[in-house]
């Protein structure tokens, strides 16, 4: 009798401090037995919970990756040249939820993490073109227009990652700014984290079987010859065609020659997630955009 239990991970991504989603997710997942759990990134940033979020997914034991919203705490938003006014605040007031202890767990977060689950090499990351200065030529805006405008391959833009033309771009625009700023500049911790540890060791997204990420927000899957890309929808946040009132998540369940990948749905508190939003003080209120509550934009 074969006794060996069946692997099975967890995914979620962009929980972007929404409670009532995280809990109900993390409450199937804890009735599915399923002990090995990762979080993409953007665990915190711009809804109202982030205190709470960095509080449960610690007592879960999830495991996460810097997302963007994760290195606005590590780097400053110095390196970020889309801050405006009204996100500066946002990022102030996530900043002043958060305590030392959290803000400790999240300098401890990696950029990228490798799995091999049914002899399949897996990437998981925020965003495989690297969200630490990869802001414009590859950014998920570039992603989402080349998938609307229905362009031939939009996966390619991620073939960019840890090439000879990027690695040249990142020493390039290393030196531009320390000729302008100084070596000292915060603006150049993004370039700099991104040169000394970048995404997946330093290797190709190609290498992999699959990549899966967020920071898109809503569901694209693709695929290479050599890779399958899978942005998984964000946890608590739903668009016109998802259904809004339900946390998403995905299952890797191990086989003998590969995984099955599996979304799952599952209903939340709505209503008192909609109440923590609109009365908190963040005064940067895109969460509502983001959890398509139209009339609260």
């Amino acid at each position: 009798m074969n006794d060996k239990k069946t692997r099975k991970i967890a995914i979620i991504t962009d929980v972007h401090a929404l409670l009532e989603p995280l809990q109900s997710a993390l409450d199937d997942i804890e009735r599915r037995n399923i002990k090995e759990v990762y979080s993409l990134g953007d665990n915190i940033g711009v809804g109202p919970n982030p205190g709470e979020v960095m509080n449960l997914l610690e007592k879960r034991g999830v495991i996460s990756i810097a997302g963007n919203s994760e290195d606005y705490i590590n780097f400053g938003i110095e390196p970020f040249p889309y801050f405006d006014c009204l996100k500066e605040k946002s990022y102030l007031w996530t900043l002043s939820k958060l305590d030392e202890h959290q803000k400790g767990l999240i300098s401890l977060y990696p950029h990228s993490i490798e799995l091999l689950i049914g002899g399949k090499k897996i990437g998981l990351c925020h965003f495989s073109n690297d969200v630490r200065f990869d802001f414009t030529n590859r950014s998920v805006w570039t992603y989402q227009d080349a998938i609307n405008r229905k362009l031939p391959n939009p996966y390619e833009q991620f073939l960019y990652t840890n090439s000879d033309e990027q690695r040249a771009e990142i020493i390039a625009k290393i030196g531009k700014i320390i000729d302008i700023y100084g070596k000292n500049s915060p603006v150049l911790r993004g370039y700099l984290s991104a040169s000394d540890k970048p995404l997946f060791r330093g290797r190709r997204v190609d290498i992999f079987d699959a990549i899966i990420q967020g920071h898109v927000h809503f569901k694209i899957y693709e695929s290479s010859k050599s890779t399958n890309f899978y942005s998984i929808r964000a946890l608590g946040i739903a668009y016109k065609k998802d259904p809004i009132d339900t946390a998403s998540y995905v299952i890797l369940t191990e086989k003998d020659d590969g995984y099955d990948f599996e979304e799952v749905l599952v209903k939340f508190d709505r209503e008192k997630m909609e109440y923590s939003i609109l009365n908190c003080d963040n005064p940067d209120k895109t969460i509502c955009r983001y959890t398509n509550m139209g009339r609260y934009r």
